[in-house]
């Protein structure tokens, strides 16, 4: 049983008041930085639905690993501004405005789950002189195949058909969902523990985790369902690009009994994504964030190989 003890304490991620960046076209960037101050910089992507402070189950791994962790809402979650019409394809240019804002030339970029297709479009989009490397905690990828739409759990193949044929079935779906999180989250975890693995279950179980979980949770629809159900729906359909053009070191972990990214899934991500570093972890579900230390150390190591 893992040992929950590293998670920062949840006072300090309900706390947390984001610093705000306004960029060009006047939607605000919301984000909140974690790990070690003085480390090397990596861009945090949360999954989906969730918020910047799903930062926090990286944080003591960020530390050791001597990283800044710069944790930021998506557009639609958290305090992020609501972007229409966005794809996959304009997450780089925001993600390249906050570095620019902080002044960071080269980072990294890391994630878990919906953060998939956005760490891979930083691969295919940013400069490698710029992007150094992507961590990924049971990434997301493409619906490519018959095969991978077929592996999919029972609700995720509704809202894949959904999103093919009805899109505007995204939004209802996602709005109870949205509901039970900010306001009957013994609902929304109770379902979410009967639809697990055992690991994930006991992850679940757990008070610190839950606590920070069910905040992240809880801020990511601060604003409503509309920017998960918008992105869930990239999600689903054609991402705009290839990943097979990812140009930077690339590591995942990804569980053997993860319920949301079925193996086929990853096997897909393992034989397209060029050169990728990709670990199938025994007997563990799509919450085993203890990895976090194993992919920031594998991330180190690429870095340090990297560097003149």
């Amino acid at each position: 049983m893992v040992d929950f003890s590293f998670l920062p304490p949840v006072r300090a991620v309900l706390s947390d008041e984001p610093t705000k960046l306004r960029l060009p076209g006047g939607r605000d960037l919301a984000f909140t930085q974690w790990g070690d101050g003085a480390g090397f910089p990596v861009f945090y992507f949360h999954g989906t639905p969730s918020s910047r402070l799903e930062g926090a189950f990286a944080d003591a791994a960020a530390r050791r690993h001597r990283f800044r962790l710069v944790a930021v809402d998506r557009p639609g979650f958290g305090q992020s501004t609501f972007q229409h019409h966005r794809r996959f394809l304009d997450w780089p240019e925001d993600v390249l405005a906050l570095a620019d804002h902080l002044k960071i030339d080269r980072f990294a970029v890391a994630g878990h789950s919906g953060a998939g297709p956005h760490l891979l479009a930083c691969g295919v989009c940013i400069d490698p002189k710029r992007l150094a490397c992507i961590g990924a905690l049971g990434p997301w990828g493409p619906v490519a195949s018959a095969d991978i739409a077929k592996s999919l759990n029972r609700l995720d193949h509704a809202f894949a058909n959904a999103a093919r044929q009805r899109p505007w079935l995204m939004r209802m779906g996602f709005a109870p969902m949205g509901w039970a999180a900010r306001w009957w989250p013994d609902l929304f975890f109770g379902l979410m523990k009967r639809s697990v693995a055992t690991a994930d279950r006991r992850a679940l179980e757990d008070p610190g985790f839950t606590a920070i979980f069910r905040s992240a949770l809880r801020e990511a629809f601060r604003q409503g369902s509309r920017g998960a159900a918008h992105e869930a729906h990239l999600a689903y359909t054609d991402w705009g690009f290839d990943i097979a053009s990812v140009r930077v070191p690339t590591h995942i972990w990804l569980g053997d009994q993860d319920v949301f990214v079925s193996n086929t899934m990853g096997r897909y991500l393992e034989q397209r994504i060029p050169g990728v570093d990709f670990h199938w972890v025994a007997a563990a579900g799509h919450l085993n964030v203890e990895d976090w230390h194993q992919i920031f150390a594998a991330c180190r190591e690429s870095i340090g190989r990297a560097a003149p």
